[in-house]
């Protein structure tokens, strides 16, 4: 009798054990995709700033033309990996419509630059890049790093109404960039992690600001470029 209360126990211990490895198993699955995902978000977000300083810089200009198939060739780096972003999205339970979506800006953005549609780049580079703090909050813990990219998109949207010379937009939403600061800075949480980056934040906005209230769009061009590349 003994012998067997001995044995139950050790079964006991030994299925204990395996449970509890296959859930500290899951839980390391779960979080190795929550990682993954959100280097990929951060892969999107890489692109459309690479895309959009290079364009701000002028550096997609050769002999006063735009060279398109260079545009092109950078929005197609995201294109390339698509199908499985869209895979990993769907296993933070993104919903089905938001990845069509994904799917459609993408694709709007390629038709665009195909049609060499100036006007409309930034503008669609900033739907594309709205879409990453859009999934980051429905998945990820970093609430404080999912706010400094709600400021960005705002920034970018701002940045879009001016390269198309619509001064009325682009103000108001540097103004709205400025209100999300402002929010942020009366953010207990985020304060604690980001104070030492917010002084810096606040004179690259205003700077922004000022190149936008003077309609000079070269300025504000390189206003904006320093704000993603110090941000």
């Amino acid at each position: 009798m003994k012998k067997i209360l001995i044995n139950i126990i050790c079964v006991t211990l030994f299925l204990f054990f395996l449970t509890g490895c296959s859930i500290t198993d899951k839980k390391n699955e779960e979080e190795l995709m929550k990682e993954k995902t959100y280097t990929e978000m951060q892969f999107i977000e890489d692109a459309v700033f690479n895309i959009t300083n290079k364009y701000a810089k002028g550096e997609y200009i050769k002999d006063d033309d735009i060279e398109w198939d260079s545009i092109l060739d950078d929005e197609k780096k995201i294109n390339e990996v698509l199908e499985t972003i869209i895979l990993d999205l769907s296993e933070m339970n993104i919903s089905k419509e938001n990845l069509v979506l994904l799917s459609n800006e993408l694709n709007n953005l390629l038709a665009i630059t195909i049609n060499e549609d100036e006007e409309q780049l930034i503008i669609s580079l900033q739907k594309l890049y709205g879409l990453v703090p859009k999934f980051l909050n429905e998945f990820s813990d970093d609430k404080n790093s999912i706010k400094d990219k709600e400021l960005k998109e705002i920034v970018l949207l701002s940045f879009g109404f001016a390269n198309i010379e619509n001064w009325e937009e682009s103000k108001i939403n540097i103004n709205n960039a400025i209100n999300k600061y402002n929010e942020m800075m009366n953010d207990v949480d985020y304060m604690k992690e980001r104070s030492y980056s917010l002084n810096k934040v606040y004179v690259l906005l205003g700077e922004i600001k000022n190149a936008i209230e003077s309609e000079n769009l070269e300025l504000v061009k390189l206003k904006f470029v320093n704000f993603i590349e110090k941000t």
